[in-house]
């Protein structure tokens, strides 16, 4: 009997530890489905809160919507008025294209009646040196042939004399000078031009009551040095400096390119100068060894 008892009491406290156990993971599984359902009732409140967010937002696009459809509305009836309005702005400008293109052409021709003109008044003036001009005009053509004979003796005797080479006097390679303005330009024979031009140059100008400047240019309308009076350094104002400071510049618009281009006896234009003055500029060639090195320029004022 007494074993018996040992039994029951050994199986009873195994069954008790089993359900101790038991109860132990009972409550541990209970503990982990009530926190799976917190996180779950968490989740749940947020995605209430996001859907609820959604919804307001979508209130809000519905509202921007109906204001985007009343724009569009405004705009494609405001695109039919604005579609007429640059069709008439349209024909405007057409009409405005076509009577430039008339007036460029009555312009062009106007253009063309006048060189032509100027054409025939510089072969007039050619063929009047021939059998004498007006006593003003001679006078500035005998200054400008005495003139143009001296520079080209000076040359030639520089060349000889090995102050200047050819090759040198004949460079046409115009390096700009950096930073002027308006525009200057180097030559190999602009330094030596400077020590002899004058000598030749500035007495001329004291020959005649209606001289203004008495220049040698190239044929590109290079002029290396100019008269002392429109010598000075350059000051950085555009206005002063294009009146007054004028040596080493290309004077390359139609007038200067034929002062120092042509080989007629003489070349006879009346012109606007930059500086806004009405000029005469009679100009004759200058020959160095045979090859023709450019013009002397004689600007002089109309006859009073």
């Amino acid at each position: 009997v007494a074993d018996e008892v040992r039994n029951l009491a050994a199986r009873t406290a195994s069954a008790t530890e089993e359900v101790g156990q038991m109860v132990a993971d009972i409550r541990q599984q209970s503990a982990a489905v009530v926190a799976h359902i917190q996180r779950q009732a968490d989740q749940l409140d947020q995605a209430a809160s996001q859907i609820e967010h959604t919804g307001e937002q979508l209130q809000g696009i519905a509202a921007l919507a109906v204001d985007v459809e009343g724009q569009v509305a405004q705009i494609s009836s405001g695109t039919v008025n604005n579609h007429e309005r640059l069709a008439n702005l349209f024909v405007a400008v057409e009409q405005l294209r076509g009577d430039a293109l008339a007036s460029e052409g009555q312009t062009r021709q106007l253009g063309l009646a006048a060189e032509q003109l100027v054409g025939q008044a510089e072969t007039v003036s050619e063929q009047l040196a021939e059998v004498g001009l007006d006593d003003y005009h001679q006078r500035i053509y005998d200054l400008a042939r005495e003139g143009a004979a001296a520079i080209a003796a000076q040359f030639e005797s520089d060349i000889q004399a090995g102050r200047i080479a050819l090759a040198d006097l004949f460079d046409r390679q115009y390096q700009a000078i950096q930073g002027s303005f308006p525009a200057k330009y180097k030559t190999r024979f602009d330094s030596y031009a400077d020590r002899v031009l004058p000598t030749v140059q500035e007495p001329l100008l004291a020959r005649h009551e209606g001289l203004v400047f008495a220049i040698a240019s190239t044929p590109e309308g290079y002029v290396p040095t100019h008269n002392n009076a429109f010598n000075h350094p350059a000051t950085g104002d555009h206005v002063a400096d294009t009146a007054k400071s004028r040596s080493k510049r290309l004077f390359n618009d139609r007038t200067g390119i034929r002062c120092g281009s042509h080989q007629q006896p003489l070349l006879l234009q009346t012109y606007m100068r930059d500086t806004g003055e009405l000029m005469h500029d009679l100009s004759v060639p200058i020959h160095v060894q045979g090859r023709h090195w450019g013009g002397l320029r004689l600007g002089y004022k109309p006859e009073p």
